[in-house]
């Protein structure tokens, strides 16, 4: 035989043991790894023991603490963070949570509070704060009477961490607005309450006793500009409104008392 054919397949054999051998030793290394990677799973080398969050202003540390304890512990490589951000979900005022790894033993969180932008009273009389989207947040306090006041005419009761019924939320669009002086001028026509009928349909109730009936919940700004309208015109001829009722713009109707 050719020597140097008797070379070539020499070289062959070389280069398919040499493929067999690498090959062999990425199969133990993968081996290995996923080995190792269920012993670290598994062992307490990545437990969870620190957890870090913002300072915020109306969630406590305690709750934090108390919605992450019992993952304490947990290795990193189990852990599931979609869980921890559920459980702290569950806290009223937290509008929305993001949980991060920290190798080698920590936690992240990332934390978005809810504000309360009015007060809703129930069928027994409570009020309770509420967040932009409806979410109830709390029973308000003393300090809290600043903010504009819901009162629904059907059945309401509130729960912390809750949205309110549909009816409810969609008023709370206004509250706001009433808060914004260019809006609403609240030291001229100060509003004692916003009544949410069984229909939907809302009522400024002003604290000189006028109601301002805006119908549903929406073109709120039209409306508004046109009651305002009403109200200084009435104001200059030295009457005072029983209503104005501003459902449609185009066809106002007033009533003096």
């Amino acid at each position: 035989m050719d020597a140097r054919i008797r070379g070539r397949r020499r070289e062959v054999g070389r280069s398919r043991g040499r493929r067999r051998l690498t090959l062999a030793l990425l199969a133990a290394l993968m081996i290995a790894g996923v080995l190792g990677f269920y012993w670290l799973r598994s062992s307490d080398v990545f437990a969870v023991t620190e957890v870090s969050f913002p300072v915020v202003e109306r969630v406590t540390e305690a709750e934090v603490r108390a919605a992450v304890e019992e993952f304490a512990g947990v290795s990193l490589l189990r852990l599931s963070t979609n869980a921890v951000e559920a459980d702290l979900a569950k806290i009223p005022y937290i509008r929305s949570a993001r949980v991060y790894r920290r190798f080698p033993d920590g936690i992240e969180i990332d934390l978005e509070e809810y504000a309360p932008v009015a007060r809703v009273r129930d069928t027994e009389g409570v009020e309770w704060l509420v967040a932009d989207d409806g979410m109830v947040l709390e029973k308000a306090g003393a300090s809290s009477h600043g903010l504009s006041l819901l009162v629904p005419e059907a059945d309401e009761s509130p729960q912390p961490g809750i949205r309110t019924s549909a009816q409810v939320t969609a008023a709370i669009p206004l509250t706001v607005m009433l808060k914004e002086a260019a809006t609403w001028p609240s030291t001229e026509h100060p509003v004692k309450q916003v009544s949410v009928l069984r229909s939907g349909e809302l009522v400024m109730v002003l604290q000189g006793g006028g109601e301002i009936r805006l119908g549903d919940p929406g073109k709120l700004d039209e409306k508004l500009k046109v009651a305002l309208e009403i109200i200084d015109r009435y104001s200059k001829d030295g009457k005072r409104l029983d209503y104005v009722d501003v459902h449609v713009t185009t066809r106002v109707v007033a009533k003096a008392r």
